[in-house]
C-alpha cells in the first residue's frame, strides 16, 4: 500500500467519463420531468450533466489527494494486470464469473443493434432519428469489441480487461436513452441489466486482478449507472 500516490492516467480518465455520464443522465431526465421531449432535453442535459459531473469529480479528486497528502491509506499504489500465466485460482475464478455475462451482453448487443439498424432504414428517410443510428451503430460495435473480451476472459487471458467495466456502463446509458425515447424498449431494458451485472463482474475482476484492496468501488459505480439508466426514464 502506497499513500499519496497520484492514479494513474487511465484510472482518473475512467472516473471522469463516469462522472460526467452520471451527470448527463440524471439532468436529461431530470428536464424531461419537466415536460421537455426527447429531443429538447438532449443537448441542454449535455451540457447542465457535463458541468455537474466535472464538478463533482474535480472535488472527489482534490478530496483523494488531500487525504493523500495528509498520509492516509487511500488507495494502492497502480497494480499492473497479471499476465495469464501468472493468475492465481481466485482471479481465474473471477474471470470464470466474467465472461459469461459480457457474451451475453455481447450477442444481446448485436441484436439490438440490427433491431435497431432495421427500423431506422425502414422509416421514411426524412423521419430517420440521428439517435436510432448512433444507438445501432454503439451496440453493434459493442457486440464485436465485448465478444473478443469475452474470448480472451474464457481462455482465460485477462488483457484488456480493464476497458470493459467502462464500456458496459456506456451501453447502460445509451440503452436508457434509447429507452426514454421509446426505441425496442424491451430489448434496451435487456441491455441495461446485462449491461450492469456483465460491468459489476468486470470490474469485480480487475479489483482480484489487482490485488482485492480496499472496497470494489469500480463494481459499485457500474451498478449505480446501470440503475439510473434503468429507473429514471421509466419513472418518467
Amino acid at each position: 500500500m502506497t499513500t499519496g500516490s497520484t492514479p494513474p492516467a487511465s484510472r482518473v480518465a475512467s472516473w471522469l467519463v463516469g462522472c460526467l455520464l452520471v451527470g448527463w443522465v440524471v439532468a436529461y431526465n431530470l428536464i424531461r420531468v419537466g415536460g421537455a421531449k426527447p429531443a429538447d432535453a438532449a443537448w441542454p442535459a449535455l451540457g447542465i450533466g457535463a458541468a455537474a459531473g466535472l464538478v463533482v469529480f474535480v472535488v472527489g479528486l482534490v478530496a483523494l489527494r488531500r487525504l493523500a497528502a495528509a498520509g492516509r491509506v487511500v488507495s494502492p499504489g497502480h497494480v499492473p494486470i497479471p499476465a495469464a500465466d501468472r493468475l492465481d485460482e481466485p482471479q481465474r475464478d473471477a474471470l470464470r464469473l466474467a465472461w459469461p455475462p459480457l457474451a451475453a451482453l455481447a450477442a444481446l448487443g448485436l441484436i439490438v443493434g440490427l433491431w435497431l439498424a432495421f427500423d431506422w432504414f425502414g422509416d421514411d428517410s426524412a423521419d430517420r432519428p440521428t439517435t436510432t443510428l448512433v444507438l445501432a451503430a454503439w451496440n453493434l460495435l459493442i457486440g464485436l469489441w465485448l465478444g473478443d473480451e469475452a474470448l480472451r476472459l474464457r481462455r482465460p487471458d485477462p488483457e484488456g480487461i480493464e476497458s470493459v467495466p467502462l464500456g458496459c456502463g456506456l451501453t447502460a446509458v445509451l440503452a436508457g436513452v434509447g429507452l426514454s425515447r421509446d426505441l425496442a424498449e424491451p430489448a434496451q431494458v435487456a441491455l441495461i441489466v446485462v449491461a450492469g451485472v456483465a460491468g459489476a463482474l468486470a470490474a469485480l475482476a480487475v479489483w482480484r486482478l489487482r490485488g482485492a484492496h480496499g472496497p470494489p468501488l469500480g463494481a459499485a459505480g457500474v451498478a449505480l449507472v446501470a440503475l439510473l439508466s434503468l429507473i429514471l426514464p421509466l419513472a418518467l
